[in-house]
């Protein structure tokens, strides 16, 4: 695995005239593992990582921790491992388990300038099937990349119109389909099965952003009903159940129904002949997306800085972030508000010296109540900045002003770390890895996950890669 952006593929995949829905089923069916050049498969191979190490940090989470446990009173005896338990569960609903762990501590990857996580979905889904079906690793990738890419697809036609304009919020609504392309693909359903499996994923999008206003857990629970319903959709789709065949493109369909303003060329321009996975990121802190680069330019200045002589910390952002990450002040009252103030995050930073599990654990353990951070955080300032709104969203940019009370300012601007403007480095996503998925399972279940990980291109088992953690898991009898 190395960290290189993808190309284009060798050869073109047959593609369908019948529409979107049609042509982005026909994608998903009929793409094989020799179809993806080798930068796909890296990075791939290096999302599929890190979705697994956010699955299990999240985990642990307590909020995260009451949906593996409804999963697990709901499920049938099945084969698939469910993150945080020995127990497992059929595909549906390990699915429904993971992928809401994925999602629920956010740290999980997203895509630019497709606003998207693709991660959280795509990686749960494909590993549970995987499992289901005892498939090998090129298998799982290929589906796996079907999946990123469909995501990705539907971000670059729907956002930001789909948050910004009708409040929708992007995983709910594009992870369904990245869902139902990996089931799909795994189970070797045909494109026209595959295309009445996206119609009834069509009508299991969904999910609103309020939790950016008055907190809530459900955010998380978004990634895991799209996972669900994905699979789902696939297998009603395989037993012949129906769903319209332009669910996506026609004049009710979900382009329409959920973006004001959308883009349906995007679905489809270049699709199986160029990939659209530049885009995809990872993240370095447990905060949304939009918070990322605002904590970079801090962490790159806070060694000049004492936080009492701190005056004010004015945040630069884009409209859009700003809106997204802007609505909750000095005050979160759960871990969902902490995540998602802009004000709050940049405090946290200077007074506890980070953003990990280990700062959100600490501000958890107080009842999100930390004095010190709340103090600070009423001095931070969200502000229009102009370089940032020109780079939105290919780019996820802030300018960070600190004004100090003896008249200085020390000013940053910074990309998101992680992003493709400022990548991490292949031993960098290793040590995240390593970090959050070791606090859980232990280094030595952590380091075998990995190494079957690293296994998948060369055609190495789908089992063999959550096995280490079930092992574990049993060892502890949990």
């Amino acid at each position: 695995m190395t960290n290189s952006a993808p190309g284009p593929t060798p050869a073109p995949l047959t593609r369908s005239s019948r529409g979107a829905t049609a042509e982005l089923a026909g994608f998903a069916s009929r793409l094989a593992f020799a179809d993806l050049p080798p930068e796909v498969v890296d990075r791939i191979t290096w999302h599929v990582l890190d979705a697994i190490g956010a699955g299990l940090a999240g985990s642990a989470k307590p909020w995260n921790a009451v949906v593996r446990r409804y999963a697990l009173r709901e499920t049938a005896p099945g084969p698939c491992t469910a993150y945080g338990t020995a127990a497992t569960a059929r595909p549906e609903w390990a699915a429904l388990a993971n992928a809401t762990a994925g999602h629920g501590f956010e740290i999980d990857d997203y895509a630019l300038p497709a606003l998207a996580h693709p991660g959280c979905v795509v990686v749960p889904t494909a590993l549970a099937v995987g499992e289901e079906l005892g498939a090998g690793g090129r298998e799982v990738l290929a589906a796996a990349a079907a999946g990123f890419e469909t995501v990705v697809r539907f971000g670059l036609a729907t956002t930001p119109s789909l948050t910004s304009d009708r409040g929708f919020h992007v995983t709910g609504v594009h992870g369904v389909f990245g869902a139902a392309a990996v089931a799909c693909r795994l189970r070797g359903l045909d494109p026209d099965t595959t295309a009445s499996a996206y119609g009834l994923a069509a009508s299991q999008a969904g999910g609103v952003t309020e939790y950016t206003r008055s907190g809530g857990e459900v955010k998380r629970l978004h990634a895991g009903l799209a996972a669900m319903g994905g699979i789902r959709a696939a297998t009603l789709a395989g037993d012949g159940f129906t769903g319209p065949r332009t669910a996506v493109e026609g004049p009710r369909g979900l382009l329409r129904a959920f973006a004001a303003r959308n883009r349906p060329a995007a679905l489809t321009d270049g699709l199986g002949e160029r990939w659209e996975l530049h885009g995809l990121a990872l993240k370095r802190y447990c905060v949304c997306a939009g918070v990322q680069a605002p904590l970079q330019a801090l962490t790159e200045v806070a060694g000049s800085v004492d936080v009492g002589e701190i005056e004010e910390i004015v945040v630069g952002l884009d409209d859009a972030t700003r809106a997204h990450v802007g609505a909750v002040g000095a005050h979160p009252r759960d871990m969902t508000e902490a995540q998602f103030s802009a004000r709050h995050a940049v405090a946290m930073n200077l007074v506890l010296g980070g953003n990990g599990p280990e700062h959100y654990a600490r501000l958890e353990a107080a009842g999100f109540d930390l004095p010190a951070v709340s103090a600070l955080a009423r001095r931070v300032r969200l502000d229009h900045d102009a370089e940032a709104e020109a780079a939105f969203p290919a780019r996820l940019l802030a300018r960070v002003r600190v004004r100090l009370r003896d008249g200085r300012e020390l000013i940053r601007v910074a990309q998101a770390p992680g992003s493709p403007g400022a990548p991490m480095t292949g031993a960098e996503i290793e040590a995240k890895f390593l970090g959050l998925a070791g606090e859980v399972v232990g280094d030595r279940a952590a380091r075998a996950v990995r190494d079957a990980v690293r296994a998948l291109p060369d055609d190495g088992p789908v089992a063999a890669v959550l096995a280490p953690v079930r092992d574990e898991l049993t060892r502890r009898n949990v």
